[in-house]
This record gives C-alpha cells, structure tokens and sequence, in this order.
C-alpha cells in the first residue's frame, strides 16, 4: 500500500476547495415584471420559485454537502483530501444530484427556464476562529448562566442554544474562498463566455488528463475571466456504478488538484507547510 499523503484529520492554511454555484435563470426579469414587489399580482411565480429552490436546497444539504442559499443562487463547498479521490467524486456526485433535482422541478415539471450550475476546484485560505470564546461570551455564556441557576433545564438550554444566530462568521468556509469566486464568475458570465442554458459545467481540473469512461462531456469550453482560467465540460451523463467499480479512477485527490491549478511547481509542499494541526483534537 502507498504512503498517506497526509495525517488523518489534519488541517492546513491553505486549503484544495470545490464549490458548485446554481442560479436559476430567468429570475431577475420575472422581479422585474413585477417592480421588484412581493405584492405585485405576477410576483406569486417568482416567489414560488424561490421557495421551491429554498426547500431543495435545505433538503439536501447534509454534513458532506453544506450549502449558502441567497435570492435564486446557491453555493455548496467541500474542502477536499488529499487522502482520497472518493472525496473529490462524492462532491461531484452530490452536485450533479442537486443540480438535476432543481431542473426537474424548475424545468420539467413547472415549465421555468431551469438552473445553470458551474463546478470548479480553488483554494481556499482558512480563517482560525476562536470558538471557546465564541461558546463561553454573549450569547453562549447567558445560556450557560441560567442552566446553572436552574432558571432553564437541559432541554430549554438546548433549544436556546440551537435558535441562536450568529452576527458573523456563520460561513468561514466560504471567507477567502477562490473556488467559489471562480464558480460564481463563471456561472454569471452565462452564454457570452460559452455557458449558456440550464446546463452544468464542470472545471476538468478535478480529472486526469485523460478523463475516466463513467462520465462523458457534450463539449468542451475554454474559459478566462478576470485572470481566471478554466475548461469546463458540458455534463451530458455519469455511470455511478462504474466509478465506483473502478474506484474513482480519473478523478484526483486535493494534491493532484493543486498541481493542475496551481501557478508554483512547488504546491504541494507549500500546502503541506501551512499545515495547522490535527481536526480530531480540536
């Protein structure tokens, strides 16, 4: 067996992220028939809409898979590892499902324009929080208070402690994350830059230079925005089954990433030096 690249569980400076932006199209000229008030009588669909996207999104969020709705656009982010390709396929997958869950209702079942997504690696430079100040200050620590002198149970002090909401840094994950900068620019610069329709693009910097034969491509773009750059494929299908019978292969690890998109040949290495420490033990 090969060498780990990493200890279990450590955690870097700088980390390998993907994000899948998803916006549905349309949306901003139905507010604009309705003056951009909730009241106006041709308000009601694009409100549904919104709804709608807003239960998916709740519905299939999950601990692997956490994502930041706003309006009609939404963002999932993982970091990857450099442990395991599975990683890298499992975010792939998960969005791919996202990404045919809202066409099916926004497209084939309601008749709107569908949703674009862009899916694309970047890294991601980690912010340390302080979160036993967080836990044991404003909020938390009142909490904690009247637990203590009995002026609320456990179960109240729960309930309190899970309504709270935080005035900042409710989304670190996303501060300082170029991945989901890429994926939003992209997304946004629509069919002028060769995205066009309710389709979903994925950043071919998470594959080997020979792509794997469970996921096939309609067409190939060549993106650059604002110093970025990218070639997307147009998603067209994906055996499951396959990948996973052939375990990932062809898809690559936060490492491999690194080096695809990485500008110093010696990426790697700096990404091991910014090593922090170890998750298990904070």
């Amino acid at each position: 067996m090969s060498r780990p690249k990493t200890a279990k569980g450590s955690m870097r400076k700088i980390e390998v992220s993907c994000a899948s932006w998803i916006d549905l199209l349309g949306y901003g000229s139905m507010l604009e028939e309705a003056l951009f008030d909730p009241t106006h009588h041709s308000a009601k669909s694009a409100l549904d809409r919104t709804s709608y996207f807003h239960d998916i999104v709740s519905r299939m969020s999950c601990r692997y898979f956490p994502m930041f709705v706003m309006n009609d656009g939404a963002v999932a982010y993982r970091d990857m590892s450099p442990r395991a390709k599975s990683v890298t396929f499992d975010f792939l997958r998960r969005s791919l499902e996202l990404f045919h869950e809202v066409n099916r209702l926004d497209k084939f079942e309601n008749s709107f324009p569908g949703a674009r997504m862009v899916i694309t690696p970047g890294f991601r430079v980690r912010r340390e929080l302080d979160f036993d100040q967080l836990l044991n200050q404003g909020k938390g620590k009142k909490i904690k208070e009247k637990f203590k002198e009995g002026a609320i149970d456990g179960n109240q002090a729960i309930n309190e402690a899970l309504k709270v909401r935080g005035y900042s840094d409710s989304n670190p994950e996303l501060q300082a994350n170029f991945a989901m900068a890429k994926a939003f620019i992209a997304e946004s610069s629509g069919t002028k830059a060769g995205l066009s329709g309710a389709s979903c693009f994925v950043d071919l910097a998470i594959f080997e230079s020979i792509l794997p034969e469970w996921i096939v491509f309609s067409e190939f773009i060549e993106w650059e925005k604002k110093g970025m750059f990218a070639t997307f494929g147009r998603f067209e299908s994906i055996n499951i089954k396959v990948a996973s019978k052939n375990q990932y292969a062809g898809i690559l690890d936060a490492f491999e990433i690194a080096e695809n998109i990485g500008k110093s040949q010696e990426i790697v290495n700096k990404l091991k030096r910014s090593r922090l420490g170890n998750l298990r033990k904070t």
